[in-house]
């Protein structure tokens, strides 16, 4: 049984409950609270790779000529960034896919044509891993053709190499709620505005396997769908990382950040085991809640919720936990969840692992009848046998 914790970012007191559970769960890794009014450097405070998430408010940050990212299959980046030229060995592969699509069984034909959707012009721009993760989630092999499947396969070890641009001049750049921006090191980012944020600092890592800026806006929005009463948004700031197919274990993998728009329409119960199917860190979920109107987003006046079962032997027994921009939800593993119209910075530590969200609707239905809320209209998501044997 683990109960979740709540709290306003603003509010010590509450925030620091949040703190003292992450301390428990994961030690050495620092939680804060950050207000940025004029101009300053964000920087880690212990040497390692800091996350910055941005909630509320707006700025900009300094990036310099020469600075290197992988956005930009969202939006465009701004003129004064290039993209770097795709490279022949990229290029052998991305023709093998697009000539082999018909041979790729139909549930991987989104993530393939997502990858193929980044090439245009000569140039390559973004990052596949959460294609990549969608893959991985697949029988194999995702196609008929060894060719094709040999191409798919190589991504895995090699897809960060690719989809860069460079900034040709130096200046400041919008930053806003939902951004994320990482410092590691010694390295200092100089940013100016009123903003917010939420900072996560593991001292063991001294590097980043991602840029230091990630803008929503230029992201890929991966949600797809369409609700004419809530609008769909799924952008993926910092996503699981996957070495080779089938892979066990975290990796570089120690924190996640997805940003998403979830209606109550396509929202499951579900939870992440306290014994990781892949063997790892158990997985913990926080959400971090933003204001929707930042990004014109329709809601239709809709409240936004969180339905939680902290105790996974008795599904009659939730928390129904009402959520506004500026809250932190604390969910440890082994923890039923179910959010509930609301635009979310998703956070998960160490990340969203593969084969780790179980689909708790079917069974809070035939045990706990109309006591505790569920989705009726997933109920055939359930993806396990029985749930005692993730007590």
């Amino acid at each position: 049984m683990a109960d979740i914790y709540v709290a306003r970012v603003d509010d010590p007191v509450a925030m620091g409950e949040v703190q003292a559970a992450l301390r428990r769960d994961c030690p050495g890794l620092h939680l804060t609270a950050i207000h940025v009014d004029g101009q300053t450097a964000l920087r880690a405070e212990h040497g390692g790779m800091r996350v910055f998430w941005i909630y509320r408010g707006q700025g900009e940050i300094w990036l310099p000529r020469g600075y290197r990212t992988q956005e930009g299959d969202g939006a465009p980046l701004p003129p004064e960034y290039q993209p770097d030229p795709a490279p022949p060995e990229l290029v052998e592969r991305l023709e093998i896919l697009r000539n082999g699509v018909a041979t790729v069984v139909a549930a991987a034909r989104d993530p393939v044509r997502a990858v193929l959707g980044r090439w245009r012009a000569g140039v390559f721009v973004g990052e596949v891993a959460g294609d990549l993760w969608k893959l991985e989630h697949l029988p194999r092999p995702w196609s008929s053709d060894p060719a094709v499947q040999s191409a798919l396969e190589w991504f895995f070890g090699t897809y960060r190499r690719y989809g860069y641009s460079t900034k040709q001049i130096d200046s400041y750049e919008a930053v806003q709620a939902g951004d994320q921006l990482v410092a590691c090191g010694q390295e200092e980012l100089r940013v100016r505005g009123q903003f917010d944020c939420l900072a996560l600092e593991n001292p063991h890592r001294r590097s980043s396997h991602v840029s230091a800026a990630r803008r929503l806006r230029y992201l890929l929005d991966t949600a797809g769908g369409c609700n004419p009463h809530f609008d769909p948004f799924r952008r993926l700031p910092l996503t699981w990382q996957l070495d080779a197919p089938g892979g066990d274990g975290d990796g570089l993998n120690w924190v996640n950040s997805h940003v998403v728009n979830i209606p109550q329409e396509t929202s499951p119960t579900h939870f992440h085991p306290v014994r990781p199917a892949r063997g790892g860190q158990a997985q913990i979920e926080m959400y971090l809640v933003l204001d929707p109107t930042v990004y014109g987003l329709n809601t239709s006046g809709r409240k936004a919720w969180l339905v939680a079962l902290p105790d996974l032997r008795d599904l009659s027994r939730y928390q129904r936990v009402p959520l506004e921009p500026g809250m932190f939800v604390y969910i440890p593993p082994g923890t039923g969840h179910r959010g509930l119209d609301v635009f979310v910075n998703v956070l998960t530590i160490p990340g969203f692992k593969p084969h780790n969200e179980l689909y708790l609707d079917r069974d809070v239905a035939e045990r706990a009848g109309d006591t505790t809320p569920y989705n009726e209209n997933l109920l055939g998501m359930k993806n396990y046998e029985r749930l005692e044997d993730y007590l």
